[in-house]
Formats: C-alpha cells, structure tokens, sequence
C-alpha cells in the first residue's frame, strides 16, 4: 500500500504541468552578434614638444625686498572668567578616590 502511494506521487511529479517554464522566465535572449574584426591601420604618434635647454645661473646679485617693520601694539589679554570646580583633595595614601552620591529623598506627609 506505502509503495502504490509513493508510485502514485512520484508519477504525479513526473507528469506534472510545467507549461509555466514556456514564459518569458525560461526565454533567454540569443546573444549578440559578434564584433566586427579591427581595422589594421597604423596612427603614427605626435611629434614630441621641443625642449627648451635652461640657461646657465647669472653671477648678479639681486636684493631681497623690502619688509615693512611690525607695528608695536599693546593688546590686552582677554579678561577670564572665574572658574569654579570642586577638586577633591587626595586621600592620606595619595589616592583619589571617588564615591557614589545619592541623594536621599525623604517623604512628607
């Protein structure tokens, strides 16, 4: 009885519709042609740029220019705000350390 059921499924599967496989999802298009062979011609390269031969260094002296003096003006130093932090003081052993405050909130009724 277990091996008609199997049978009966396995030829189901084997002749199952696949009229869907048809559609445009099977239906690659042909590639295409080829490319057409090269043209064997020779472009000969630009002639190169003429190079210009750099003349020999001239023995004459030429002065640096003139630089205008820096002008002496006092500026302020900008007024600084006071800056106040609480800085905790090292412990005896030379440690900082730091702890966990919380602040308690007492009801009232």
């Amino acid at each position: 009885m277990k091996f008609l059921i199997i049978a009966v499924a396995f030829l189901a599967c084997a002749f199952a519709d696949v009229s869907e496989l048809a559609d445009p999802g099977y239906d690659y298009p042909q590639p295409a042609p080829p490319a057409p062979a090269p043209v064997e011609t020779y472009i000969p390269p630009a002639p190169p740029a003429p190079v210009s031969v750099p003349s020999a260094p001239r023995n004459e002296y030429i002065p640096p220019a003139p630089v205008a003096a820096p002008v002496d003006a006092y500026i302020p130093p900008a007024a600084e705000e006071q800056v106040l932090e609480e800085i905790e003081q090292p412990a005896q052993d030379g440690y900082r350390y730091k702890t966990v405050r919380r602040r308690v909130f007492r009801h009232r009724n």
